[in-house]
Parts: C-alpha cells; structure tokens; sequence
C-alpha cells in the first residue's frame, strides 16, 4: 500500500510540475506576441511615414507636379487639361489610399489611429476645393465601405461648402474619365 501511496505522489508531483512548466512557456509565449504585436506596429507606422514621405517628396522634387497639385487643390477647374486632371487625381488617389488603409488596419486593431487623426485627415483631404471635387466625385464610393468614417469626411464637406453630399453617390469613373 505504501508503494501505491508512493507511486501516486510522484506522479502528483510530476503532473504538477509538467503543468508548472507549461504555464511557465505560456508566459513566455505570450511576452514574444506581445513583443511581436509592438513591432508590428512600430512596423506599420514606420511604413505609414515612409509612404506619406514618398508621395509627398513627388510634388517636393517634380515642379510640374507641384504646379499642378497646388493649383488643382485649389480649384479642379485650374487643371488645364487632361493629362493635368489625369496626374492630380492619381497623386490625390496616393494619399486616399494610404488614408484608407489606415482606416483598414485600424479596424483590424493592427494600427492604433486616433478619432482625431481621421478627423484631421478627413478635414485635409477636402478642405480645399480642387481636394473635395476629387473625395465627392470619385473616391467618396470608396468609403462607403466605412459609413462611420464617410460621415466623418461628408460632415466636413458640408461644414466647407454648404453643400450636404451624405446621399450622394458618384459614377463610377475610368482613371482618364473626366
């Protein structure tokens, strides 16, 4: 009998240490995903900066682009042509899309984007005329995908122009229609 006494401590003993080791590589585990989780964010925020860097530093080093880019901010209809219309609305089309993956990675909690930086991206990326023709007329369908956030930009539309575009809905354009 004390032999099965015996045998049933150590077995006791060893599941209890097996469980201690376990646990101990759980709390291992869950320290390098958090380490991971931190450098995936310092990964997406360093790319978010390189991408704005880059398209910012076009209209910096190309004169034409930058002629064209403040005076189509300024009005659409200072665009003189189409290849002018064509090169504004793609370098708009750059920054609404590094705008909308932001919006993506933040509602997939991989990138922490405060309601105050939509706010203030919203409001740059229409505050000038030339900037809401583009967001209205063709990239507003693309987020309709993320009503919260439309509200947002549209809200601001309507602050700046006295104009209520919450149920518009633009056509769908090819990239030299205009």
């Amino acid at each position: 009998m004390e032999l099965n006494v015996l045998a049933q401590i150590i077995t006791g003993v060893a599941t209890l240490i097996v469980a201690m080791v376990l646990v101990f590589q759980l709390r291992k585990q869950n320290e390098q995903l958090a380490i991971q989780h931190k450098d995936q964010l310092g990964n997406a925020v360093n790319q978010f900066k390189t991408r704005f860097e880059d398209i910012t530093k076009e209209t910096v080093t190309n004169s034409d682009l930058a002629d064209i880019w403040i005076r189509g901010s300024n009005d659409w209809n200072n665009l003189k042509s189409d290849v002018e219309r064509y090169r504004f609305r793609n370098h708009y089309r750059q920054y609404f899309n590094m705008v909308m993956d932001q919006i993506r990675l933040r509602n997939e909690g991989v990138l922490p984007v405060s309601d105050e930086v939509i706010k203030t991206q919203a409001r740059n990326m229409v505050h000038a005329k030339g900037l809401a023709h583009c967001y209205k007329n063709y990239h507003k369908k693309s987020l309709m995908a993320f009503p919260e956030i439309m509200k947002i930009w549209d809200n601001f539309y309507l602050e700046l122009y006295d104009e209520d575009i919450s149920d518009f809905v633009p056509k769908r354009y090819g990239t030299t229609n205009f």
